[in-house]
């Protein structure tokens, strides 16, 4: 999740655990608290790739977090100032506050590792976007309220109640859309593959369903008001089998495919001014054509690939991640006119030129059958 959000959130429950004790006071710390896992960006693990890996670790462990909730609670009992507030009040407030960081960060497509350091990895729902500003506002207006307005313990309440309410919804909203498109999926034998279902940015009436499929990968908008609700699969290049080896061969590259399961796509960078470079992608967050993590992992040097030192480089510029919103935008309000993934895509994506529309007809028609399986 963004700042803005980890500190509301913060606010309002550090103002619900020590308001009555500190008043605004609560507000302002809970917000300063609730930013502190993220601080982790100013580690340095040693490259673009582990920093993408290891960031949401250990400073998001709910483990960590009854530590250090208990070490710093310990202190202020003791402290002169902020003894009579007592251990319990004080150890709950630094809990509840650093905690509900990493449940927040567990609703998006990364998710966290929230249990380090159990073996389990990051776990994460992928029920909402890392920016959702319907979530984030009633938190803000909530604690912008009981800051410069009056401090009411209801005004707390009544934002935590409906945020929580909506990052329900998107629980709710993502097993509905996956229920709905399970007979799309069975009759074109897609059942078994690996599948990801998420909200798109900063909203849950429109939802993106990524299919991986061998050498190639499926994707579809899905809305809540579709008429039918299923998946229009457009499929996309995911790199050849030899590349895909290459990039598995190579320790970054394992270390990747561990953090980003099967949604990876590889593909080669020709240079002019230098030798190409194998780049591989985690598909997960973007689209095609805007994926923000991609990493060179190896270059070619006597007819092989050689490990480099793992370099992140982003597909797509602002002005284009600004298009890729407004279609996402057309695509909510007007279903039937809005243009295709494959539109905003680069060509080198394409396995059909022209490739085919992405939304099929409501009946079968002569000449437009059902989606076949790839």
């Amino acid at each position: 999740m963004d700042p803005v959000t980890h500190a509301s959130l913060g606010a309002v429950v550090g103002g619900l655990v020590l308001g009555s004790r500190l008043g605004r006071k609560a507000i302002v710390l809970g917000a300063a608290v609730a930013l502190l896992p993220d601080l982790d960006i100013l580690i340095a693990y040693g490259d673009d790739l582990s920093d993408f890996i290891y960031h949401r670790g250990f400073t998001h462990s709910v483990l960590v977090h009854l530590l250090v909730a208990t070490g710093v609670a310990g202190l202020l009992a003791r402290l002169p100032h902020t003894a009579p507030i007592g251990f319990a009040r004080w150890w709950w407030f630094f809990f509840l506050v650093l905690a509900t960081h990493a449940l927040n960060d567990l609703l998006t497509t990364y998710g966290t590792q929230i249990l380090w350091p159990l073996p389990v990895g990051a776990l994460s729902t992928a029920s909402m976007f890392v920016i959702d500003p319907f979530y984030t506002l009633p938190l803000l207006i909530a604690a912008l309220g009981a800051l410069f307005w009056r401090f009411a313990p209801r005004l707390l309440v009544a934002g935590l109640v409906i945020s929580t309410a909506y990052a329900g919804s998107g629980l709710a909203l993502k097993a509905w859309i996956d229920h709905r498109i399970q007979p799309t999926l069975t009759a074109m034998e897609l059942d078994t593959r690996p599948r990801l279902v998420q909200p798109t940015p900063f909203n849950l009436l429109l939802w993106r369903v990524t299919v991986v499929h061998d050498d190639t990968f499926l994707e579809a908008w899905v809305g809540i008001f579709d008429q039918p609700i299923r998946p229009d699969f457009e499929r996309f290049e995911r790199g050849d089998r030899e590349l895909r080896r290459a990039a598995l061969a190579l320790e970054d590259g394992q270390r990747l495919q561990g953090f980003s399961g099967d949604f990876l796509r590889f593909h080669r960078d020709e240079r002019e001014d230098g030798p190409d470079r194998l780049i591989a992608t985690d598909i997960r967050l973007g689209a095609p054509g805007y994926f923000p993590f991609g990493f060179e992992l190896a270059e070619k040097a006597d007819d092989a690939w050689q490990p480099i030192p793992p370099r992140r480089v982003e597909e797509s510029r602002r002005g284009e991640r600004l298009e890729a919103v407004q279609a996402i935008l057309r695509r909510i309000a007007d279903p039937a006119g809005a243009p295709c993934l494959m539109d905003l895509a680069r060509p080198d994506y394409a396995i059909q030129h022209p490739p085919p529309r992405c939304r099929m007809p409501a009946q079968p028609e002569p000449g437009h059958p059902e989606p076949a399986a790839p």
